[in-house]
């Protein structure tokens, strides 16, 4: 069944029956795009960064490939490799993308959330905000275990829910050349990791009687965890935050004391982790640096989900990406915290207060850590410090300018941020570069993301004519519409299964060993194509003050956007001794966003106002 037909057969009543994976069957499968289509395409996301001569020697080495009949016998195998397949691009991707990935996965790989700060007693008692935190997710929890949670449905698509069989009891576990991620049932497994003071605490989920706890049974739960005499501990959660190699042989060395391995097990097998932590962050971004890497200390890194509370109240989150892209965690965290921003703290103090005094259930995880485990994780806390320190982190917050704005210039949001950042890169360092976005494939089964190719011709064009002194405000609008006009198609075209990079990717992987490998695939430019000197994406969420991650090479930045509908935000990251600095970019991204502002303001709204 086709997306469109699918589509037409979705009712408001349909939507409305409780059942996660009911839509799961009718998704369409991730198609295959047709050849022709990818090499014009792929010809036409490579102009921008070439001169004539570099272009006419790719496109001859596109063309050979598709008239020497190679470029269609990797389809051919590509088309029936698809066949029977509920995704043909997820039989590598995972593996690929994440699980074979040996570079710390903090801060290079996860992704964090931190979350708006609520004026009340709950937003600033860091015990009743941890208490809200695991009640309203093992609510969210329970309603994907018994499958009773909605499917998500956008603009009548419903969107694959499999992600979310990942979410809960799961976790990264090192492992020989790629990673591993342990699943474990969840009915068997009812609790949660709460780690303070770098020890870990067993935590219920559940009551004898079956019931999840209830906001009073997990506040003395946590009150125990916070009043446990145990020293502080030796961070052995720091040793998820080495190469993952190093920490596979840490872990391995671990695994020699039977404490160790029961105790590491079960922390894979939690629910999900909070962590209460003892510092105070005060501005956003204290706030945001304590949500993606902290110091290394008092974390786990290997869990999907890990929540953070500090001691006045503030929180966050940060995910573990291999198998689950934003969306899940966003959807996840939107619905927690929405509920948490409607509770009456007077009401809950109350509710609290009447609960039933329960005997202790909290657990102290022990381990066993003779003097080699004990100097890796000591390297590890050092290594960490030093790869953090390699980092700059800047944050861009426009209050006054979101989609209200943005929608009176008859734009998408997305492409308008999209265009501001490449006119900011542009005034920094004068160059073109390829840009990723992340344009999400949820619309077919098991899809995950596919590039989204920012630059272009139009965009090119764009931020030369807006930093001629010379160009008229006409021509700057003029611009600005055809490159606003073509980012919003490619995306679209990405979403639906159609972009470039994936396609190559899968017609690379039906090369036969020992087979030629294509010109197009060593051609420089090809590589050179898929360099992101700008990593970027967008979530929706009016709940967070901030997310991000890390950039993706060395000489990049790493740019995660929200769009609210009041201000904008824009997480900037960069490595530290390249040249880049992401102040500078930050000044330049001020510029911009003042410069579109008052250029497409004369443009576009005065003349409507005269007339």
């Amino acid at each position: 069944m086709t997306s469109k037909n699918l589509k037409k057969n979705l009712t408001s009543s349909a939507i409305k029956q409780a059942n996660l994976y009911k839509f799961q069957s009718q998704l369409p499968k991730l198609p295959v795009p047709a050849l022709q289509d990818t090499a014009s395409k792929y010809l036409r996301s490579v102009e921008p960064f070439l001169s004539k001569s570099q272009l006419s020697e790719t496109t001859q080495k596109v063309q050979n490939f598709l008239k020497s009949g190679e470029g269609e016998k990797l389809q051919d195998r590509l088309v029936k490799f698809a066949e029977g397949k509920d995704n043909w691009l997820a039989e590598y991707w995972d593996d690929y993308a994440y699980m074979s990935y040996r570079d710390p996965v903090v801060p290079y790989v996860s992704y964090f959330f931190s979350h708006k700060d609520i004026h009340n007693q709950i937003g600033q008692d860091q015990l009743l905000k941890a208490t809200l935190l695991a009640y309203y997710t093992i609510e969210f929890m329970v309603e994907v275990q018994n499958e009773t949670l909605e499917p998500e449905v956008i603009k009548g698509n419903p969107f694959c829910m499999n992600a979310f069989r990942y979410m809960f009891n799961n976790s990264r576990v090192p492992a020989e050349g790629s990673d591993i991620t342990k699943q474990y049932d969840g009915a068997s497994n009812r609790f949660f990791i709460v780690i303070y003071n770098n020890n870990f605490f067993k935590v219920p989920t559940h009551g004898a009687d079956g019931k999840p706890l209830s906001k009073s049974q997990l506040y003395q739960q946590l009150q125990l965890v916070k009043n446990d005499p145990t020293p502080a501990g030796v961070p052995v959660g720091a040793l998820t935050s080495l190469n993952r190699d190093e920490y596979l042989s840490a872990y391995q060395t671990l695994l020699k004391s039977p404490i160790n391995e029961l105790s590491l097990e079960t922390i894979f097998a939690s629910s999900f982790v909070i962590a209460l932590d003892k510092h105070t962050p005060i501005t956003i971004e204290e706030k945001s640096k304590n949500c993606w890497h902290g110091d290394g200390q008092n974390r786990f890194f290997d869990k999907p989900l890990e929540f953070f509370v500090s001691a006045n109240g503030n929180s966050g989150f940060l995910g573990e990406h291999s198998r689950m892209d934003a969306t899940p965690t966003v959807q996840l965290n939107n619905t927690v915290y929405k509920k948490i921003t409607e509770e009456d703290p007077k009401a809950l103090l109350q509710e609290i207060a009447a609960g039933p005094v329960e005997i202790a259930k909290t657990e102290l995880l022990e381990f066993d850590l003779n003097p080699t485990s004990r100097a890796n994780i000591a390297t590890a806390v050092e290594k960490f410090d030093k790869t953090i320190a390699a980092h700059h982190e800047e944050i861009f917050q426009h209050y006054g300018y979101g989609k209200g704005l943005i929608k009176k210039f008859k734009v998408s949001p997305d492409a308008y941020v999209q265009l501001l950042m490449q006119l900011a890169y542009y005034k920094l360092t004068g160059k073109v570069r390829p840009t990723y976005e992340s344009a999400a494939t949820r619309k077919f089964l098991k899809g995950r993301t596919e590039t989204g190719r920012s630059v272009s011709i139009e965009s090119k064009a764009f931020v030369e004519t807006w930093t001629n002194p010379d160009a008229s405000i006409e021509q700057k609008v003029e611009s600005f519409q055809k490159a606003a006009k073509q980012h919003v198609a490619y995306l679209s075209e990405a979403a639906d299964g159609k972009g470039v990079d994936r396609h190559l990717f899968g017609l690379k992987q039906m090369l036969q060993p020992g087979e030629k490998v294509p010109e197009i695939f060593t051609d420089p430019i090809f590589s050179y194509s898929q360099t992101w000197y700008i990593s970027s994406s967008q979530i929706p969420s009016e709940y967070f003050q901030s997310w991000g991650w890390s950039q993706v090479i060395d000489e990049g930045f790493g740019l995660a956007y929200l769009i609210n509908n009041d201000w904008i935000h824009v997480h900037i990251s960069a490595k530290r001794g390249n040249g880049l600095r992401s102040d500078h970019l930050k000044w330049f991204l001020v510029e911009s966003a003042n410069q579109m502002k008052d250029v497409l303001s004369k443009g576009l709204l005065e003349p409507q106002a005269k007339l």
